[in-house]
């Protein structure tokens, strides 16, 4: 009877344990599970906001395919954003070089675009960006910013050149995109590189060879 009972108790022990040993095992894992951020499911973005983008696919009667507008309709909101961007940096800073120069050419790759438009028979939307781009500090920083941008639109125009067979319009691409690698990106390193950048009009600038 002795031995009964004491078998009884280890038991009652062992049961007790292991459900404390249980649930402490549980509490863990919901802290674990508490402290794991939760996954999120977020929609694929385009690198740069399209502020032009919202075209009525159903209205157009061109020849041109849905990739094909939304490539021109890329290409055209990142000319547009450059454009506004040099714009403010220009107002900021009173017509510094690069910036003058280079939104002179921005205006220009904006037109062979629009002509593009017109061909296949889209609707040329207005520049949206218009203060609504970045200020900066200074003009070194802004130059450091127009680095970046013209390596993004460098990119982008990699990624249009997929979006279509036709070679009247790859050959805008091309041209925009080596205008930005070899004058653009080009002014605007040798811009961040010069020190003494003040306010004054094209003050220690150099030539600005961005206008193309």
């Amino acid at each position: 009877m002795k031995c009964i009972y004491t078998i009884i108790l280890i038991s009652t022990f062992l049961f007790t344990a292991c459900g404390q040993q249980n649930a402490q095992s549980k509490n863990i894992t919901k802290e674990e599970l508490e402290a794991k951020p939760t996954p999120t499911v977020k929609a694929e973005k385009e690198t740069t906001e399209c502020k032009i983008c919202d075209f009525d696919y159903k209205k157009y009667k061109g020849d041109l395919n849905q990739e094909e507008i939304k490539g021109l309709l890329l290409a055209l909101n990142d000319e547009y954003m450059s454009w506004a961007t040099y714009n403010q940096v220009n107002k900021d800073f009173d017509n510094p070089r690069p910036f003058i120069n280079i939104q002179k050419a921005e205006a220009r790759h904006a037109g062979r675009l629009k002509g593009l438009f017109e061909k296949y028979k889209m609707p040329v939307p207005e520049n949206k960006w218009i203060g609504e781009t970045e200020k900066y500090q200074s003009v070194k920083e802004a130059c450091k910013a127009g680095i970046d941008a013209e390596i993004a639109n460098a990119a982008l125009y990699d990624k249009l050149f997929k979006s279509t067979k036709r070679e009247d319009i790859l050959f805008v691409y091309k041209n925009l995109q080596r205008a930005s690698q070899e004058n653009h990106l080009r002014a605007f390193k040798r811009c961040s590189e010069r020190r003494g950048h003040g306010k004054g009009r094209g003050r220690g600038y150099g030539r600005g060879r961005g206008n193309n």
